[in-house]
C-alpha cells in the first residue's frame, strides 16, 4: 500500500511536537504526554513527514502496555499506517515484559474498533473520558465520551 511503503516507526520527541500539533492546545496536550509517556511513537514517511503516532504507558493495567492518543493523518487513515504503528507498539508492551496491550477507543470510532478487533483486541469494559478540546472558532471546552476499553494478548 502507499501508505506504508519505506514507512519507519521511532521514537516521537519534544522536537516533533511542531511539526504534529496545529494549535496550541495540541502542543500543550502533546508536551504533557511526553512527559508522562514511557514510549510514544511516529510513524514516518521516506521524506520525513510524522504521519501518524500513538504513547504509551505502563501501570495503568496490570501486566500491560496501555495505548494512548493513536492518530493517524485524515487522508492516510486505512492505508495500513495505524496497523504497523500498532504492531510496533505491542512488540514495545511486549519487550517491556508486559504480556497485554489495552487501550480506550471512543464508542463511535468504528474504524478504529474494526482495526482493533482485527488485531484480536477484545472488550472488557467500558469508562468514561473527558479532555479539553478546540473548537472551530479557537474557544476551548471540555469534550466528554464513553471509551469501549480493549485487550489483546501479546
Amino acid at each position: 500500500m502507499a501508505g506504508i511503503d519505506g514507512l519507519r516507526i521511532r521514537r516521537f520527541g519534544v522536537d516533533d511536537v511542531d511539526g504534529w500539533a496545529r494549535t496550541d492546545l495540541q502542543r500543550r496536550h502533546l508536551v504533557d504526554a511526553l512527559a508522562e509517556s514511557d514510549d510514544y511513537l511516529a510513524a514516518v514517511q521516506p521524506g520525513g513527514r510524522i504521519v501518524g503516532k500513538l504513547g504509551i504507558r505502563y501501570g495503568q493495567h496490570p501486566d500491560a502496555g496501555t495505548i494512548y492518543q493513536f492518530d493517524v493523518v485524515d487522508g492516510l487513515r486505512g492505508q495500513g499506517i495505524g496497523t504497523a504503528l500498532l504492531l510496533r507498539a505491542e512488540q514495545i508492551i511486549g519487550d517491556h515484559g508486559c504480556d497485554r496491550a489495552t487501550l480506550g477507543v471512543e464508542q463511535d470510532n468504528v474504524a478504529a474498533i474494526r482495526l482493533y478487533r482485527r488485531r484480536g483486541y477484545q472488550e472488557f469494559g467500558t469508562e468514561a473520558a473527558e479532555w479539553d478540546q478546540e473548537a472551530a472558532d479557537g474557544s476551548i471546552y471540555r469534550y466528554r465520551c464513553l471509551c469501549l476499553l480493549m485487550q489483546h494478548t501479546l
